[in-house]
């Protein structure tokens, strides 16, 4: 899949945010956008434009405005993008981004008991059989 840039990741965030409940308008779009994100609007629809040639947006006319539709979910997307982040800068040890984490304050304590609950469950949901 495709890696996009930052920017264009912010926006496929928003846009994800915004069709929770159906194809979005560029206005909801940008509402969803963090503030420091509010870019203008002809910006924002060269951004929708870019994911759209890159097969993550489909944009569709209803009267006078057109409707955007992720075609992309978030989890394939994020799924994707973190392997290929992990692999990329920890040789893909997840060891080491959560050293990393530790290292720069960035893994709380809350964060790491949270973790372990998740990992208890998953082991539990996801419990390999030795045929042996």
């Amino acid at each position: 899949m495709e890696r996009l840039s930052r920017s264009e990741e912010q926006v496929m965030a928003a846009l994800w945010r915004a069709a929770e409940t159906g194809p979005a308008t560029r206005r909801r779009i940008a509402a969803a956008l963090p503030a420091d994100r509010r870019w203008a609007d002809s910006t924002l629809l060269n951004f929708l434009l870019r994911l759209e040639s890159k097969g993550f947006v489909k944009c569709s006319k209803q009267g006078n405005k057109n409707l955007y539709t992720p075609l992309v979910r978030r989890a394939t997307y994020c799924g994707a993008a973190s392997a290929a982040h992990l692999q990329t800068l920890y040789g893909g040890d997840v060891r080491g981004l959560l050293a990393a984490l530790d290292a720069t304050g960035r893994l709380g304590r809350a964060d790491a008991e949270h973790l372990l609950r998740w990992l208890d469950n998953w082991l539990a949901e996801t419990q390999e059989y030795d045929d042996e």
